[in-house]
């Protein structure tokens, strides 16, 4: 049973890979929430893909409707722990294709995930849990054992404990 419920699991977690994968497309640069398209164009590039994947665009607007948006965000911080660049693709990756979420970004360093998001599409306990479901613990929410232990080796940190 625990076989089955992991393979689940992988496969869930690489459909949210293969959605980050879509809005790198869409998206110019290494960081895929970072479009750096401006406007017409900035819609265009978006249009080609399924709006919601677009990290950046979220809604096709170029007029100052935008900037109101913006100016909505939720900008939160929180611990997430973590070792390496792949653990970086498969923590942010697992926020990509949520709806409200504007911008997730976490450092390898620090251990420090900073994610903007519209608070009345998605609430942060929500966005700790997608984290924890792909195998990374924050203070709050532990990921699954049997998902914790099919990270690869290098993503293996040291559990908090609780």
């Amino acid at each position: 049973m625990k076989k089955l419920v992991l393979m689940f699991f992988l496969a869930v977690a690489g459909m949210a890979v293969a959605n980050a994968q879509t809005a790198k497309a869409c998206c110019a640069g290494k960081d895929k929430t970072a479009c750096t398209k401006e406007g017409a164009a900035k819609a265009a590039c978006c249009a080609k893909a399924d709006k919601a994947s677009c990290a950046k665009m979220g809604a096709a607007s170029s007029d100052a409707g935008s900037t109101a948006a913006t100016a909505s965000l939720t900008t939160e911080t929180f611990k997430v722990y973590g070792n390496c660049g792949m653990c970086k693709r498969k923590i942010e990756g697992a926020l990509s294709d949520v709806e409200g979420v504007q911008y997730a970004s976490w450092d390898v360093d620090s251990k420090v995930m900073t994610v903007k998001y519209d608070a009345g599409a998605v609430k942060l306990d929500d966005l700790k849990a997608r984290i924890a479901a792909v195998g990374y613990d924050s203070e709050t929410h532990r990921a699954p054992d049997e998902v914790y232990n099919s990270l690869h080796g290098c993503c293996q940190y040291e559990r908090p404990k609780g």
